[in-house]
């Protein structure tokens, strides 16, 4: 197998989270990028690779424009798809560069390939070349470096308590937290600098378990100190803000629950012993119920923002149509 020149052969690019992955490729192909950009086709690991993908794969451009060959969630492939990548793998074109994105969840030791993928004959060829690439997925430990990174890709400097503030309330969760930092980015100015007068507009998700009041109101108890987390976040900023930014993660943890209870992949990485607690309880609720939770949210969102109801009053109605909709016993939402 030749060396490639300039660029890998193909790629290789473990991570439980899709945003990382989705970096790391804009990085790559912007660091080989042979004077024009890629055109990129992008597969699914888990469906029957189609004839397309296998053509993508072998036959150049006629024009000569350079082709990213993405497979999405390869961890899923088959043995058998592995073996017949064999003979397309074991030369290099300098106009097909593919690239497979293993998105399994990792464990406490980081993401591992399937032991199927080792067992090729270019998996080792991969590894010695470094055309590997490993990510446990955004943790606390590299959130610093993940908000640098975003804010120097943004033209911002952050000042040093903004930044451990930052690192302390953004969720770990590439994609949750990019728009948290866009959000920001916007508000900075082209140029500017991110200070702690930014942090208001911050999902305060770090201050909040959204999965913890899911549950106090399936088994019957009390949302209260949740909302009171609400209160305090709302009597420090002086504003409505606060309610919103709850009900729009409430949405997200429905969203979560609903995939997890309808047998979907989640769309945000968590880490494995949460998924697993959030798994049981998406057992218990049901999708349907779980569905029911973005309905009520949105009414009251729409209470509030048509005078209607006052926040409090909103929260009453939504804790009451959880109850109802996630079966638990009757509670009072404010003791």
């Amino acid at each position: 197998m030749a060396q490639a020149p300039g660029r890998p052969g193909f790629s290789f690019l473990l991570c439980p989270d899709p945003e990382l992955i989705r970096q790391r490729l804009e990085a790559l192909a912007a660091e080989h990028g042979q004077g024009r950009p890629w055109e990129r086709r992008v597969h699914w690991g888990d469906e029957e690779l189609p004839g397309s993908f296998w053509a993508d794969l072998t036959v150049p451009d006629l024009m000569g424009t350079p082709r990213l060959v993405v497979v999405r969630r390869a961890h899923k492939l088959l043995k058998d798809t592995w073996d017949k990548l064999t003979q397309p793998l074991g030369s290099f074109n300098a106009a097909i560069w593919p690239v497979f994105c293993l998105e399994a969840e990792a464990d406490r030791k980081g993401p591992k390939p399937p032991a199927v993928l080792t067992k090729t004959k270019f998996w080792p060829v991969a590894e010695k070349r470094g055309w590997v690439w490993t990510s446990p997925g955004l943790t606390p430990q590299g959130m610093e470096d993940f908000v640098r990174g975003h804010a120097a890709r943004a033209g911002l400097s952050v000042a040093p308590d903004a930044l451990r503030a930052l690192c302390r309330a953004l969720p770990c969760d590439a994609l949750g937290a990019r728009n948290e930092l866009d959000k920001i980015a916007l508000a900075a100015g082209p140029g500017g600098t991110v200070t702690t007068a930014h942090l208001g507009i911050v999902s305060f998700e770090a201050d909040m378990d959204l999965f913890a009041f899911i549950a106090a109101v399936i088994e019957g108890r009390s949302g209260d100190q949740v909302w009171k987390k609400v209160m305090d976040n709302r009597q420090a900023s002086s504003s409505d803000d606060i309610f919103f930014a709850f009900l729009s993660l409430l949405q997200r943890e429905a969203r979560l629950l609903w995939e997890l209870a309808s047998g979907e992949p989640p769309s945000a990485w968590m880490p494995p012993g949460a998924q697993r607690a959030k798994a049981e309880l998406a057992r218990r609720a049901g999708p349907q119920a779980a569905a029911r939770v973005f309905e009520l949210a949105l009414e009251a969102e729409f209470g509030i923002k048509t005078g209607q109801r006052t926040p409090e009053q909103a929260f009453e109605a939504l804790v009451m149509g959880l109850h109802a909709a996630l079966g638990a016993r009757p509670a009072s939402a404010r003791r």
